[in-house]
């Protein structure tokens, strides 16, 4: 799907076909969970204003992309600003109470490798988008009654959404998927004055904000606790639509079929796994390759199970990790990427016997939104285990099984595939399990808590 978003982050329609992966026609769906959502509102006009400014890519903002669909069901004029690299989905793109505005992006390779050309380059992106966000929601949209901005990235975004509607007198929400100096400290370390300067800009521009949304419990409490925030309403991701459910005895004859049209072949007794990505520093990707290189050197390879991997998505760290597994040679393993429109990721999500999700949270109260794409399609997933805060989104051994080491996840994967083709024990019940645990959609879940956020302020203002 958006990894989610994506699903998640990094699905979507691709302008065109890639050498590297041949696609069928590539068709931007409507997902069947958007048309039956809010049937009762269906008619009505819009009767509040909401701009949202997302400085990112737009299709592969999933979160955000629903965001402005409840928004729109639910009565609201919707303006949606962020870059245009990938197609949107037709669900949000052709809704006509949503607007689609373009934010230019800047190539972030002219960074450069060095701390010094780093700070440089990003001092002169976080102006310059800045300014042209500052004017867009300025002068580019009409006035709004809540401005919704995207938090990371925090800068500018959270400077020009404060700013724009203050001088319109519009409300300020952010909704707070991880903490901007967090992925910073990626690059800069966490001890870098300019990561500590980050946290302090980011609190107190927070602190602007009239209501909060956010991922998780767990970022709630550092919300309240460390950035003295009110207590921000925990709007968690779920599926954007529970896909239909395929047993797991038929998935594989529905991989063949899937694979097939990407141009893949799917070896001959070969058990399929997925794993969406947006190739982002925040994704451990090296522990992925790691795991599969001792799995498939593990045993005698003659009676044991063979795995084909298919890594989705698109983002900065892809074509090196590309290369990487190049020379590489399997005994008993396929490893492909490939970037699929919205319906091949779809059904390739639930054709998968399996998938990975290689999220490891920055700042440790994040969550992976690519896992519930998965958790959509009842596929059981291998999960890197970061920190408490995942036994929000999962039920480590009954929906998941979770791994911190390479070693770890050869043994998962060899948990999941004992006894295939011909006993799927295991994988059959983590989908009952999951089917049981999976019930609501984001729609369900937005009309809950977070549909009173914005009623609320409006009736404040």
């Amino acid at each position: 799907m958006p990894g989610g978003a994506a699903s998640s982050d990094g699905h979507g329609s691709s302008p065109g076909p890639r050498a590297d992966v041949p696609l069928r026609l590539l068709v931007l769906n409507v997902h069947p969970g958007y048309d039956n959502a809010f049937p009762h509102m269906a008619a009505r006009q819009p009767h509040y204003r909401v701009t949202i400014l997302v400085l990112g890519d737009l299709g592969r903002s999933p979160r955000m992309l629903n965001q402005a669909w409840a928004l729109a069901e639910d009565g609201a004029a919707v303006s949606l600003a962020g870059y245009h690299e990938t197609p949107v989905d037709r669900a949000v793109a052709e809704h006509p109470r949503i607007r689609l505005h373009r934010v230019r992006s800047l190539d972030r390779a002219r960074e450069g490798r060095s701390r010094i050309l780093f700070l440089l380059f990003s001092a002169w992106r976080a102006a310059f988008l800045g300014l042209e966000s500052f004017w867009l929601l300025l002068a580019r949209t009409p006035r709004a009654d809540v401005v919704l901005v995207q938090n990371p990235p925090s800068f500018p975004t959270l400077l020009a959404g404060w700013l724009a509607a203050r001088a319109r007198r519009s409300l300020f929400i952010v909704d707070w998927h991880n903490f901007g100096y967090a992925m910073l400290a990626l690059r800069l370390g966490p001890a870098h004055f300019m990561v500590r300067l980050a946290k302090a800009c980011e609190r107190w521009l927070g602190s602007q904000a009239d209501a909060h949304l956010c991922v998780s419990a767990a970022m709630r409490d550092v919300l309240t606790r460390e950035f003295g925030l009110p207590a921000a309403v925990v709007l968690p991701d779920r599926p954007r639509e529970l896909l239909p459910l395929l047993p797991m005895t038929a998935r594989s004859a529905a991989a063949h079929r899937v694979l097939s049209r990407a141009g893949f072949v799917l070896p001959q007794d070969a058990a399929l796994a997925v794993c969406p990505t947006s190739w982002s520093a925040d994704e451990d990707m090296d522990l992925l390759l790691e795991g599969l290189q001792r799995w498939d050197s593990q045993g005698a390879p003659s009676p044991l199970p063979r795995l084909c991997v298919v890594i989705t998505g698109r983002g900065p760290l892809r074509e090196a990790f590309e290369q990487r597994i190049s020379g590489l040679c399997w005994r008993r393993l396929t490893l492909r990427t490939a970037f699929l429109d919205p319906a091949d990721y779809r059904e390739l999500l639930c054709a998968a016997h399996f998938g990975f999700c290689l999220h490891r949270s920055t700042s440790g109260v994040d969550l992976p939104m690519k896992l519930m794409d998965l958790f959509g399609a009842r596929t059981p997933a291998c999960v890197l285990d970061y920190g408490e805060c995942l036994t929000e989104q999962i039920q480590p051994g009954v929906t998941a099984l979770t791994f911190r080491t390479s070693q770890e996840l050869a043994c998962r994967i060899d948990q999941l595939l004992a006894g295939f083709p011909d006993d799927l024990q295991l994988l059959a019940q983590m989908q009952c399990n999951i089917q049981a645990a999976c019930t609501e959609t984001w729609q369900q879940v937005w009309q809950r808590e977070a549909a009173p956020v914005f009623h609320r302020v409006l009736r404040s203002a």
